[in-house]
């Protein structure tokens, strides 16, 4: 029996987490990748009237979910009340089926929230003539964690079962178990806990000198781009079955072996020994946040320690009990984290983590929850409901590797930014990962981890020469020189001649090379600006050759 949250709301008050996501939004306003989204295929007649005001219902009743959020006259940022005027259902009746109806109902999700002046969710009922409907409910990620994503469905078919049947609905949770989470959260800042596990952070990245270098096959971005897709990784059953004996046979986490196996890989491909992997961790402790709708969610930084003398069990260790440090220290705002390093702020990436590892086991005896699991129809309050699964959260990081475990099958996913990477090169680390992960539980991977990295490479995957990344590097050099040359980016003509002059340009070839070695990350020598100035033939094979391409 879920307890119920219905004490009156002390009200008004964020998280550090919240505020980190309302100035993400704020930087880029038209930013989708915090957009979380459920999307139900309704079995059953759907009365939209009443569809509507189950919505409205969960929504303005809750003092979360019904809220604006903007700053106040002292510069912080704060809650207020939406209003009983604000819109927040929309009805559609696209005459579509298969991939156009999905691309349709993508669109409708992928819209960026202005939170200052509309609320945090909005839903939208697509009426199909021959096929149940699609309810998508979408909220910014500032109100709605994952699991507050089934609570909501659960909430919003409830009211609209109570409504259909003429009786009283009480809402469980009105927003107030958020408001004294909130509270805790602040009175933990000023704690001795607290205090220790600011020490703890500052210890555990003491000295971390690079960011972890993520194997990109296209130019990085002055500034980074929250843009992304996503590809299914299979895990076939005898795979899935090999992992459950090797995770018995190690005393380890099925968390924890994933992880150690996704270290493999970003060592393996950039050659580092030392960098940071995030995971996201709940926060909801206790029976009353259970049932809570709202954001309870801290990002925490494993240290990944690479030995190239030791084999994979040894770094299994070393990840289960990093993994079991930073839990002892999980309250800690990852808002706080960047200021405890001493590594530079470089806005072409998204900040001090750049890669995720998610892991999540849902309790498909919830029919709620069972919905998310692929072809399965539930039924909840009387109503027929299967998911219509939709990609959501994506860009949030240059690479997130996201496993689900549907009772006893594995589902993968590999998120990937798509200003940096292809589709081929996503799906080509994908195949990367499944084929270390085959080798760990078949005990088949190499005595020492550096016999991982063929010696015909040099610590990047970046020496993937696929045609789109090979395109896409030309123009970025053509930019450059248009840039550099003429002030005017995309001034050079698509007829890539871009010869200059040295005796009259000697100035200018200085700014190109430093510029090119800022856009590429590569490091070039001033006797290599003949070959740079020729033309984008040669300039290309000359950045090429210095970066490894």
């Amino acid at each position: 029996m879920m307890q119920s949250n219905s004490t009156p709301a002390v009200g008004g008050e964020l998280t550090l987490g919240q505020e980190a996501l309302w100035l993400i939004q704020n930087l880029d306003p038209e930013c989708v990748a915090y957009n979380v989204t459920a999307a139900l295929s309704l079995h059953f007649p759907v009365d939209a009237e009443l569809m509507e005001s189950a919505v409205r219902a969960a929504v303005l009743d809750h003092t979360l979910l019904g809220s604006l959020f903007g700053c106040d006259d002292s510069g912080r940022v704060r809650r207020r009340p939406a209003g009983a005027t604000a819109a927040l259902t929309e009805r559609y009746e696209p005459d579509l089926d298969g991939d156009e109806l999905r691309a349709f109902a993508l669109g409708l999700t992928r819209r960026p929230f202005d939170l200052d002046r509309e609320p945090p969710i909005r839903t939208a009922l697509l009426r199909r003539r021959n096929a149940p409907d699609i309810l998508l409910i979408t909220a910014h990620h500032i109100v709605a964690d994952n699991v507050s994503q089934l609570l909501l469905c659960r909430e919003i078919l409830s009211r609209y079962a109570a409504l259909r049947e003429g009786r009283a609905y009480a809402a469980l949770d009105t927003g107030a178990a958020f408001d004294r989470f909130a509270q805790r959260q602040h009175a933990y800042l000023a704690s001795p806990q607290a205090d220790r596990a600011r020490r703890h952070w500052q210890e555990e990245l003491r000295g971390l000198s690079r960011h972890t270098a993520v194997p990109a096959d296209l130019p990085r971005p002055d500034v980074y781009r929250a843009e992304g897709a996503e590809v299914v990784l299979d895990l076939p059953p005898d795979l899935v079955e090999g992992l459950g004996e090797a995770v018995a046979a190690h005393n380890v986490t099925t968390f924890a072996y994933l992880l150690a196996v996704l270290e493999l890989l970003l060592h393996r491909s950039t050659g580092q020994t030392d960098f940071l992997v995030g995971y996201p961790v709940t926060q909801r402790r206790g029976a009353e946040l259970r049932g809570a709708i709202g954001y309870f969610v801290n990002t925490l930084p494993l240290r990944a320690r690479i030995d190239p003398d030791d084999g994979f069990d040894a770094l299994l260790r070393r990840t289960t009990a990093g993994l079991w440090r930073g839990l002892l220290h999980r309250d800690y705002p990852f808002a706080l984290m960047p200021r405890l390093v001493d590594l530079p702020r470089d806005p072409g990436r998204p900040g001090l983590i750049t890669v995720l590892f998610a892991f999540n086991e849902l309790d498909t005896d919830d029919p709620i929850v069972a919905v998310l699991e692929p072809g399965r129809e539930v039924e909840h309050a009387g109503l027929r409901t299967a998911e219509y699964h939709l990609p959501q959260q994506q860009g949030q990081f240059e690479l997130t590797f996201q496993v689900t475990r549907h009772a006893r099958t594995l589902k993968a996913t590999l998120k990937y930014n798509t200003s940096l990477f292809t589709e081929r090169a996503a799906l080509r680390l994908a195949e990367q990962y499944r084929s270390l992960l085959r080798s760990a539980v078949t005990d088949t991977l190499p005595a020492a981890l550096r016999e991982l990295i063929p010696r015909s490479e040099s610590g990047s995957m970046d020496t993937a020469q696929t045609d789109a990344g090979r395109a896409a590097r030309r123009t970025r050099i053509r930019d450059v020189a248009a840039a550099v040359f003429t002030a005017e980016p995309g001034a050079v003509e698509a007829a890539e001649d871009f010869a200059q002059d040295l005796d009259t340009d000697s100035l200018l070839a200085v700014d190109f090379l430093v510029e090119l070695e800022r856009v590429f990350e590569v490091s070039l020598d001033v006797d290599q600006i003949p070959q740079l100035m020729a033309g984008l033939d040669s300039a290309y094979e000359t950045v090429a050759e210095s970066a490894g391409w």
